[in-house]
């Protein structure tokens, strides 16, 4: 980082996603799905389903694209499941330039409203502070499972601050600035941590042990806060490698076929 970069251009870096195709394995499955499009923020986004029974929404990660939670998406098929799969905006082929968060919670809660019996959500990383935030009152799902979640923005620009060596000015003005671009309810409204206290749907909630990405004491508190929640921790699982775990496809769903009324 320069020490003259502005505090717009670091704004901007912050929200500034790693825009990566779809890879040869991820084009095989949605080569499988049936394609379908939305409107949200006056944009078509596009999402993928495939198979029959209860829908699953999965959600993906920062700096990745749908492609990540194929793995989890071909064990829930074969559990029974109809899998629902997206790239985030600006992920993958989604519309977008940077992660505006006030377009990537539109987006999921039209696909919410969209998906009439939404059985449940399946979310990684950055997409478990998505989903999360994005969910509301009168929601039609029954569960949420978030695997290795960051906690909130706040925590994020203090990481984001730690990996750039930002000091404590810097940090306040970039703080400032993300307010006034969205608002000083920015830190509440895209808080995982304030979320589930609102949410009345049961959770899971699933984090490695050797996470050094987003310390496994966060994960303890979510669970802590979410009062209808249970806690999973992966011995020795990472943050990367959660959505490619055989050990969490197997918690995955067997949660999920423990919710009323599973697949037959």
């Amino acid at each position: 980082m320069s020490r003259t970069e502005s505090v717009d251009d670091l704004v901007e870096r912050f929200y500034t996603v790693v825009r990566l195709p779809h890879d040869p394995f991820a084009k095989a499955f949605l080569n499988r799905c049936r394609s379908h499009t939305l409107k949200a923020c006056g944009r078509f986004y596009k999402y993928f389903q495939c198979g029959s029974g209860p829908t699953v929404l999965l959600v993906h990660g920062l700096n990745t694209n749908l492609g990540s939670m194929v793995t989890i998406a071909e064990e829930l098929l074969a559990q029974g499941y109809r899998v629902v799969l997206f790239d985030v905006p600006p992920h993958g082929e989604a519309l977008g330039g940077t992660a505006d968060p006030a377009e990537i919670r539109a987006v999921l809660r039209a696909l919410y409203a969209r998906l009439s019996g939404l059985h449940a959500v399946v979310c990684h990383s950055m997409g478990g502070l998505w989903a999360l935030t994005a969910w509301e009152a009168g929601v039609a799902g029954r569960a949420m499972v978030s695997i290795s979640s960051p906690p909130s923005t706040r925590f994020l620009v203090e990481r984001f601050a730690e990996m750039n060596g930002l000091d404590d000015d810097r940090v306040r003005a970039v703080a400032e600035e993300i307010e006034r671009r969205f608002g000083a309810t920015v830190w509440e409204e895209y808080s995982a941590l304030s979320a589930v206290r609102t949410i009345e749907e049961p959770g899971l909630v699933i984090h490695g042990t050797a996470d050094d990405h987003v310390p496994v004491a966060h994960a303890v508190r979510l669970h802590a806060n979410w009062r209808n929640s249970t806690l999973q921790l992966v011995e020795g699982a990472g943050h990367f490698d959660m959505v490619e775990s055989p050990e969490v496809r197997k918690v995955v769903s067997a949660y999920l076929r423990g919710l009323e009324d599973p697949p037959s």
